[in-house]
């Protein structure tokens, strides 16, 4: 039977923490139907210790029970299957979100209330409109247990479980939906999106269900929908792993990672991987992608509720193998040697030029190296699979670790970075370097925690124009970040992000350059091409290109930045207009004022209709355009006029006798076409500026001056 053990003193000491919890004294019943009162659930335990003081233990129903997904999801359906277990709980930031809405509209209703009942009176005293006010919201975490007992006054409890339940699967899940559709959250990782997740109180298990509400035929939702369908994938696969793993020994836990990564990600590399990765295990010998396939689709219905396509690997994984399979090794541990991974069969030519462009460009090419060249590319051509065995260098244990945090770090963070919002620099910049100094003095110098604190105080010295002290501070985010979350970690690439653009403030464009480079192959790593958030990074690189006048590098990447703000955002909308502008004022530089004319009309166009003629954007955006076109216009006059006159040169030279077809020292049809055109237009040329040849100077002894 069920045997409950009710203390009047725990009761006492855990009142508090009820409070914080949003717990609510509620009964329980034991075998015999005897009810006692708790504010925790039934399976915490209590004990006293030798040193006197009180324990808790058993705490892993802190939280109430989802029940609506409790309900439609744990009994098969015939959709899917049962969910594999009934410990669904809710996260208690849901809780938390949940109580504090439902308080807001309380006293929301009750002020309405006030005001309308008090309609005679011309204003209402801010201390008047509370009187009255008496609202309670309270939880049990025994609700829709067998241990709950059914009494009046637990029926209020258990209305807000379901009330809370409902919140999740009915407003939180598609907010959270409509918010990466709308790319207001840009999760660049799994992990990302599961810290994303877990901040608005979303368990993983309703992965399946923003799948849904994120439209799969909308290219502008294609990479956040690729991210969460890649997550769902790579759960299933460490399930799936684990299984794999207890069926193996443990010497061959690196043949069946391989097996199952090449199953994955390799099957365009080689077909069947099992005849050179299965030694001795009749069920990995059984394996080939379309079983994982198979497998890994009914792992995701299982947990996930969601139904795969049955050519998903197809349809997804081509050209984001290695994004799939480093989600993968971060789920189960798995370490995998440093080197290019092929994930199809690659051409010996594009093999030798990876390989000569891997080594030192000072290195005499010998006999010798040329030979060990050879056989670095006959090593890669002769792989079977696409991820070896060998490969597999170690199984790092992965853990969950419940940081502590410091109240009075957080508070002086949370204090100056408002004060910088409302521009007191000063008191900002105080409050945050306190709050620095308690994050190093809690956490010590290298913590996750401190790195975003330092981060925060090089933006606040960036904003202030000192870019020295900036770049300092994002240089020990920097290596904080990569020694504590990672080198491809998104809070690494994004240090490294703003550690270039601080850089380049100060002046330092090829060190900034260099970063950004090194950023972007670290997010190769993590994310594809059409991430939102990489228009950015575009946008920075072409400044800094055009920085040092490299304006056809510029020009490349404000196109690139523009095609991914298209992709992702529509032809109409703010940044893309943005977007268009900068490319304009680059086209005018290259001197293409027709492609500058045809993106900044388009620019000024949406600036106009959107935010009226009267808007900054709009008059800047015309007065480029008006100068643009006149530029345009000028410019296709004078082309047509030097066409004219190259015409006429040309046809005049064919009319000459032969003999009289020498140029005289003061022609110009010697020249090249652009020279011509300069001189024709009125334009300089470096040609025209040189001396005739011939003449007692025309020619000279080697090294003799002019």
């Amino acid at each position: 039977g069920v045997t409950v053990g009710a203390d009047a003193e725990f009761h006492r000491l855990l009142e508090p923490v009820a409070k914080a919890l949003h717990f609510g004294e509620h009964e329980v019943a034991n075998a015999a139907g005897e009810a006692s009162k708790l504010y925790t659930s039934a399976d915490v335990k209590g004990l006293t210790g030798t040193d006197g003081r009180k324990y808790v233990l058993d705490l892993y129903r802190m939280t109430p029970v989802d029940i609506e997904f409790l309900e439609s999801e744990c009994a098969a359906d015939g959709r899917f299957p049962a969910y594999p277990h009934k410990v669904v709980l809710l996260r208690p930031e849901l809780v938390d979100t949940f109580w504090e809405q439902s308080t807001r509209k309380a006293v929301m209703d009750h002020v309405a209330e006030r005001v309308k009942g008090d309609k005679g009176a011309e204003e209402v005293a801010e201390e008047d409109l509370l009187k009255g006010f008496d609202f309670s919201l309270s939880f049990s975490p025994d609700a829709f247990t067998p241990m709950q007992a059914k009494t009046a006054g637990d029926e209020a409890l258990a209305g807000a479980v379901r009330g809370a339940s409902r919140f999740l699967r009915d407003v939180s899940v598609p907010a959270l939906a409509r918010d990466l559709a709308a790319y207001v959250s840009t999760p660049l990782s799994g992990a990302a999106l599961t810290a994303t997740m877990h901040q608005r109180g979303i368990n993983m298990r309703w992965l399946g269900r923003i799948a849904e509400l994120l439209p799969a035929d909308a290219p502008s939702v294609g990479n956040i929908r690729r991210r969460v369908v890649f997550e769902m994938v790579a759960r299933a696969a460490k399930h799936i792993l684990r299984r794999l793993f207890r069926a193996a020994p443990s010497h061959q836990h690196a043949d069946v990672f391989a097996l199952v990564a090449n199953c994955l990600v390799g099957s365009r590399y080689c077909a069947a991987p099992a005849q050179h990765l299965a030694r001795g295990v009749p069920e990995l010998a059984a394996m080939t992608p379309a079983s994982l396939a198979q497998e890994v689709r009914a792992q995701v219905a299982l947990r996930f509720r969601f139904d795969l396509a049955e050519d998903f690997v197809a349809a997804l994984v081509p050209g984001h193998e290695l994004m799939l399979l480093r989600e993968v090794c971060v789920k189960v541990g798995a370490q995998l040697a440093l080197r290019q991974y092929h994930f199809e069969r690659p051409s010996e030519a594009a093999v030798h030029a990876a390989v000569v462009a891997a080594m030192d460009p000072s290195v005499k090419v010998t006999k010798t190296v040329k030979r060990a060249i050879k056989d670095r590319v006959d090593a890669v051509l002769a792989r079977p699979v696409a991820v070896f065995a060998d490969d597999v260098m170690n199984f790092a244990a992965v853990t969950k670790v419940a940081t502590h945090k410091s109240s009075f770090a957080d508070e002086a963070f949370e204090a100056g970075r408002l004060a910088l919002e409302k521009g007191d620099r000063a008191l900002g910049l105080e409050m945050l370097l306190e709050s620095l100094a308690l994050h190093e003095q809690t956490f010590g110098f290298l913590h996750a925690e401190s790195a975003r604190c330092y981060s925060v105080v090089s933006l606040a010295h960036y904003d202030a124009g000192e870019y020295a002290l900036a770049a300092e501070y994002m240089t020990k985010a920097v290596v904080i970040s990569e020694r504590t979350v990672g080198l491809d970690d998104p809070l690494t690439i994004h240090n490294y992000l703003n550690l270039a653009l601080y850089e380049h403030a100060r002046g330092n464009s090829l060190l900034a350059l260099r970063l950004m480079r090194h950023a972007m192959d670290l997010w190769a790593l993590v994310n594809s091409p059409d991430h939102p958030d990489l228009a950015t990074a575009y946008n920075n690189i072409a400044v800094m290109l055009q920085s040092l006048r490299l304006y056809e590098e510029s020009l490349r990447f404000f196109r690139a930045c523009l095609d991914v703000r298209v992709a992702v955002l529509g032809t109409e909308h703010v940044l893309v207009a943005g977007a268009q502008h900068s490319l304009a004022k680059v086209y005018a530089v290259t001197g293409d004022f027709k492609a500058a004319v045809q993106v900044e009309r388009e620019a000024h166009m949406y600036f106009s209709s959107k935010f009226g003629d009267d808007d900054p954007r709009t008059k800047e955006t015309g007065e480029w355009l008006a100068e643009l076109t006149f530029n345009a216009v000028r410019t296709a006059k004078l082309s047509k006029a030097a066409k004219e006159k190259i015409r006429e040169v040309a046809s005049t030279a064919s009319l000459m006798p032969m003999e009289q077809r020498e140029e005289p020292v003061a022609s110009k049809g010697h020249l090249p076409i652009d020279d011509l055109i300069k001189f024709i237009t009125g334009g300089s040329s470096s040609s025209s500026k040189s001396r005739p040849s011939g003449g007692p100077r025309g020619k000279g002894p080697k090294g003799s001056r002019r």
